[in-house]
């Protein structure tokens, strides 16, 4: 995922620390994430550390009165920055009997004070319906940052208590916001049912950063699942992805994510005009050739148009013949030689006859010739056929023998004859 993305969720818990907006804090958007976050972590430190040994009395002094009392005096006495300071420092037992007692309203008050990683075990142990009720008083406010913040240290029962009460738009803005993003698969199986409403929600209220950066974070399956369901939206929502990779400078997330998805789906996608704009595939060959992503091109770059694919396949025709040697073995060693011929086809001439001599001078030809086999398309047998007399001709004399293995009887005719 782009640090761009991460880089912004980070200033916007940091401004809430702070008490600043994002824009107070633009300064640092050059920072690295995990330095944004040291930062956020060690300010929140010092801010409560700094009276830790008062607040141990304090909450000792809890232990001595009823839950009750304790709790009236929280909300009277205390308030929330002070709640949220001792929340660390309470037994955690004894800390939810409290919780228990004081109105939603004014826990929520408190969350928004409180580090989780100082009462994650109290956290934990909230009842689920009073984490719902929590998180409703913070829907009413807007406040996903505390509810980012929070889901890492709850149980599944309270988020899938917590989850009805929010809308698919509150959903994308909290796992943007979560602390620990390593559970997101986990909460995605708690709202599978509302997977295509999340990603309609992202185009709705503008928060394709926040649904680029969830493909960002789940694992393959998911990312096949959510492409999926994103491809078959319509027109005009797969476009605005699209647009927002584009803008976003997100295309080394959404290009993996292309790859993952059904065929029917990856078509559709290839075939949305919003792909089609130089602009745009120059992005995305950018990112394929210079991010290590050339193997979750070359499935888009073969389903694309005819012109679209030739200006594809004229930008890896500038690459030096080292590097589209190296460009060939990888689509070799990863099965993908249907398509490698594929964009070397919708290449000039002078293209095409240096990938073929590239080819034909490698140590292991017979190997990559072996590549094709009877599962091979047809367009890709007549394809290299029609561009036999630009073939070497040790390189033709290995390829007409592999379609006769392949029972492609006439291809392999064809490429034993030439004008010659």
């Amino acid at each position: 995922m782009s640090d761009k993305l991460l880089a912004s969720a980070e200033i916007t818990k940091l401004g809430r620390l702070l008490n600043v907006s994002d824009a107070d804090l633009a300064f640092l958007a050059d920072l690295s994430p995990s330095a944004l976050r040291e930062f956020r972590e060690r300010t929140t430190d010092l801010l409560f550390d700094g009276d830790a040994v008062r607040l141990k009395r304090v909450a000792s002094a809890a232990k001595l009165v009823p839950a009750a009392i304790s709790a009236k005096a929280a909300e009277l006495a205390f308030g929330p920055l002070l709640c949220a300071a001792l929340a660390g420092s309470v037994e955690p037992a004894r800390a939810v009997a409290i919780a228990q007692k004081l109105p939603a309203e004014f826990l929520a008050a408190t969350s928004i004070q409180l580090d989780p990683r100082r009462a994650a075990a109290t956290i934990g142990a909230v009842p689920a319906q009073v984490v719902a009720e929590v998180g409703r008083e913070l829907l009413k406010v807007g406040d996903h940052i505390t509810m980012g913040r929070f889901v890492g240290v709850l149980p599944d029962k309270s988020l899938r208590a917590a989850a009805p009460i929010m809308g698919d738009a509150d959903l994308l803005s909290v796992g943007f916001l979560l602390e620990d993003k390593s559970g997101m698969d986990g909460l995605l199986e708690i709202v599978a049912d509302r997977l295509s409403g999340i990603i309609a929600a992202a185009h709705e209220h503008d928060l394709w950063a926040e649904a680029i950066d969830l493909l960002a974070t789940v694992n393959s399956d998911n990312r096949a699942r959510l492409g999926d369901i994103t491809a078959q939206q319509s027109d005009e929502v797969l476009g605005g992805i699209i647009a927002a990779a584009q803008s976003l400078d997100a295309w080394d997330t959404l290009l993996p994510v292309t790859r993952a998805m059904s065929f029917d789906s990856l078509v559709t996608f290839s075939q949305h005009p919003a792909v089609h704009a130089e602009s745009t595939l120059s992005a995305i060959v950018d990112v394929a050739l210079n991010k290590d992503l050339w193997l979750d091109l070359l499935p888009l770059a073969a389903q694309l148009p005819p012109p679209q694919r030739a200006f594809i396949a004229a930008l890896v025709a500038e690459q030096t013949d080292d590097r589209l040697g190296e460009l060939l073995r990888q689509a070799n060693d990863d099965d993908q030689w249907d398509a490698m011929i594929v964009i070397a086809m919708a290449m000039d001439v002078a293209g095409r006859q240096r990938i073929f001599d590239i080819i034909d001078g490698m140590d292991d030809l017979d190997e990559l010739v072996a590549a094709l086999t009877q599962d091979t398309p047809a367009e890709v047998w007549a394809g290299i056929v029609e561009l036999r007399e630009e073939i070497p001709e040790k390189l033709r004399a290995l390829l007409a023998d592999r379609a006769q293995t392949c029972g492609q009887e006439d291809c392999a005719a064809g490429l034993r004859t030439t004008a010659g």
